[in-house]
């Protein structure tokens, strides 16, 4: 069987190069596989912060609208949210999201492109929250949350990919040549690797408490808490007694410093170059087909969804107690 001069059956390399990319609605190559996961990770994260939002934000709008909407589900959010088995479950799920977004970054040349807007977004979210913060619900802003993490990883990853370039542009030609100016490519996911070396080497550990794994804080930052907001950009700071700026991360529901998930991304440059760069490739692309189209779906739009649900799943519970409040 052809379709388009392409052997359905056994479509060859070339072949399914053009399925991908004809599958996705894009002219330019894309993995299923890679939408796929991806989409599973943005379902989740909605799912989680719509929980979130049942337990910390619900109970604003019944105050401020006089309302009682779902009024006990403030406890179930609560629950949840606690819940050993989510606490473990949302560390895989950060981190195969950033590992994903790692492995993109080997598929374009445009990761700068990719960083401006990003960049844009997540100072629009800061200055957004900031605002609601202020109006009463203490703890909503978003100082270095995803879309902020995403674009300094983007960032650093196309700095140090075309630095590697640049350094392998010089070798001029021949098979030593090339085989060095492709093993430079490697180095944003080597300095990856070496970033999460000097952070578990005396600044964080990992631990496997109350039934959770979780990366805890060894470093005990500055003495003001205006460098401390600073140096939280780059890695969490320790929880003490004594510290009267307590870890940012528990004010707020969106925190991800570059230490460790930038590096993650990094990380995710080498499983992109060792398998995104080599005739594996299209070991998933016969298993692509109608079944799995509405998840990649959401996985191209990741970025998008992400950041509209925030704002979408608020309002919507703003308007289901407006509405109940009618009857």
């Amino acid at each position: 069987m052809y379709r388009s001069g392409i052997n359905v059956k056994n479509p060859g390399r070339a072949g399914y190069k053009s399925m991908v990319g004809r599958f996705c609605g894009r002219a330019k190559e894309r993995f299923w596989e890679l939408d796929f996961a991806r989409g599973i990770c943005v379902v989740l994260m909605v799912f989680d912060h719509c929980m979130y939002c049942m337990w910390g934000i619900l109970p604003f709008i019944n105050e401020v609208l006089g309302t009682a909407f779902l009024s006990g589900a403030e406890e179930i959010g609560r629950t949840y949210w606690n819940w050993e088995f989510r606490q473990t479950a949302r560390f895989f799920v950060i981190t195969a999201f950033f590992m994903l977004c790692g492995i993109s970054c080997t598929l374009t040349r445009g990761n700068f492109r990719r960083f401006i807007p990003l960049a844009l977004v997540a100072g629009g979210i800061t200055c957004v929250t900031r605002l609601i913060d202020s109006f009463g619900m203490e703890g909503t802003t978003i100082l270095f949350g995803v879309i902020h993490m995403l674009a300094a990883g983007i960032l650093l990853y196309a700095l140090l990919d075309n630095a590697a370039v640049a350094v392998g542009d010089m070798l001029g030609q021949g098979k030593v040549s090339r085989f060095f100016r492709e093993a430079l490519r490697y180095l944003p996911g080597i300095v990856g690797i070496g970033m999460l070396v000097w952070l578990f080497n005396g600044y964080a550990h990992l631990t496997f408490e109350n039934g959770y794994l979780d990366i805890v804080s060894d470093f005990t930052g500055a003495s003001t808490t205006q460098e401390n907001l600073f140096l939280s950009i780059f890695l969490s700071i320790k929880a003490a007694p004594s510290n009267h700026y307590f870890e940012y991360g528990a004010y707020t529901s969106d925190y991800f410093p570059i230490l460790p998930w930038a590096a993650v991304v990094l990380m995710g440059g080498i499983v992109g170059r060792l398998v995104y760069h080599s005739s594996a490739k299209y070991a998933f692309a016969p298993l692509g087909g109608a079944w799995n189209s509405g998840v990649c779906f959401l996985g191209r739009h990741a970025a998008v969804i992400y950041i509209a649900h925030m704002i979408v799943i608020p309002a919507l519970f703003a308007l289901c107690a407006l509405i109940s409040s009618l009857f």
